[in-house]
């Protein structure tokens, strides 16, 4: 899951991606399956994409490289969403979706287990359904699914922190909501990364319910019961902001080691001023792309060209490496 941010920065994150970042990363997808002028012709299949939330530039991002393959591959893209993090929002629509008869579903789905129900229904209606960045638990219902390595970030930022803080002292963890696989797994393999430092101790991991007054909270809460607090790993941009918040109220930050999820605009200014340490850095627009030619697969009976589970390494962006292009072109 990626940082879900509010309506104001969602407005001021349309125009992040440049055309050199949008070719940087269509050169890094796989070569483009064959199509033939006459074929694509015939027939145009409407594929429903479901982001996580539409008001995050993770997901923004995300959908600019589906369009651009669906415009490519001549298929229709029928996109919906939710403003705000929640299944009981997201249900609705992928019932709309089953109503409208797309050919295809692709969801980030805003649960594990509570959006198994709803997805059930779409399969049992015929439509095939990839999950792109998130997933649910009940992966044989998937014809696919496409996310980041959530295991390596996890570990990565572990390891990061680790050396920040020269191997020893105080670290927090700060986590959006139980059940969301993708940060689920990245504060799992953090926390068992940890293990290798024995003069580390994991003081506090608190849920802030995605929202970054709470994550501000939270940090300044942690640190009144830990004053020798060393750092914070924060899975999302929402907790990233928090924690920056949080610190800096106290007067620590840049002393407190801030390690953090994802590479919107913000957080990427945020790295450059030494707020933030290093991100972990995901690659939305390029997960968006394969999930567009996954559903081309399928659709077009290339069903062996399909992999069934697709997993990309993240990037870790320091202020040393920030304005490589090969980070960079990843900034969402």
């Amino acid at each position: 899951m990626k940082g879900k941010r509010s309506m104001k920065l969602a407005a001021g994150i349309m125009t992040a991606l440049t055309a050199g970042a949008l070719s940087l990363c269509a050169a890094a997808l796989p070569a483009a399956p064959a199509l033939a002028a006459t074929k694509a012709a015939a027939k145009t299949y409407t594929v429903g994409f479901i982001p996580g939330i539409t008001t995050d530039a993770f997901y923004i991002s995300m959908l600019r490289g589906a369009r651009a393959e669906a415009a490519r591959l001549h298929i229709h893209l029928l996109i919906q969403g939710a403003a705000q993090w929640n299944y009981t929002l997201q249900t609705p629509i992928v019932n709309d979706m089953v109503t409208r008869k797309v050919n295809l579903l692709v969801i980030a789905p805003n649960d594990a287990h509570a959006m198994i129900p709803p997805l059930t229904a779409a399969v049992k209606a015929h439509i095939p359904v990839i999950t792109v960045d998130t997933t649910i638990s009940a992966t044989n219902l998937l014809t696919a699914r496409i996310t980041s390595d959530n295991t390596q970030g996890g570990k990565s930022a572990a390891d990061a922190l680790a050396k920040l803080i020269g191997y020893k002292g105080d670290v927090a963890v700060l986590n959006t909501v139980p059940g969301v696989s993708t940060t689920d797994a990245r504060q799992a393999a953090f926390i068992q990364e940890m293990k290798k430092f024995p003069n580390i101790s994991i003081v506090s991991t608190q849920y802030t319910n995605d929202q970054q007054s709470t994550a501000a909270a939270d940090v300044e809460d942690i640190l009144l019961s830990h004053p020798q607090l060393k750092g914070v790993f924060a899975t999302n941009v929402i907790n990233a902001a928090g924690a920056a918040e949080g610190l800096k109220a106290k007067g620590v930050q840049g002393k407190v080691k801030l390690i953090a999820y994802d590479a919107e605009p913000e957080e990427v200014v945020d790295l450059k001023n030494g707020s933030i340490q290093a991100l972990v850095v995901q690659k939305p627009y390029l997960e968006g792309q394969i999930a567009v030619q996954d559903a081309y697969f399928y659709l077009h009976g290339q069903k062996s060209r399909i992999r069934k589970s697709i997993v990309l390494a993240n990037v870790i962006a320091t202020r040393q490496n920030v304005n490589s292009p090969n980070i960079r072109k990843w900034f969402y």
